[in-house]
């Protein structure tokens, strides 16, 4: 298991040997990090344009425009964005972020 920042991350989702950590690529509630006293879940809506059409699911995009989508990123606009929530219990919100470069380590959020 993947360690960081003082999480345990589960396995992600990964595209041609590229792990997905946005949490827009994950379902609503899907935990991908935990630690002893508390967990990381997906949560939120997502608004994404691309090639000219709107999409509120990643994988309808990937199904319909393929890896390449994901080698296109950059294209991506999103006008609304999943977040991940730092809990200890699923009721108890402590953080939330968008991007793992603003995960905190756990001291900071004593969980």
């Amino acid at each position: 298991m993947l360690e960081l920042n003082g999480w345990s991350l589960n396995s992600p989702v990964v595209f041609d040997e590229v792990a997905a950590f946005k949490p827009d690529f994950y379902p609503e509630s899907h935990v991908i990090a935990s630690s002893k006293k508390g967990y990381i879940y997906a949560s939120g809506q997502t608004r994404v344009e691309y090639a000219g059409a709107e999409y509120t699911d990643v994988n309808e995009l990937i199904a319909i425009h393929g890896i390449e989508a994901i080698k296109n990123f950059s294209e991506w606009v999103f006008h609304e964005e999943k977040e991940w929530v730092i809990t200890r219990d699923g009721s108890d919100f402590i953080y939330s972020f968008t991007t793992l470069d603003k995960l905190p380590k756990t001291t900071k959020v004593r969980c």
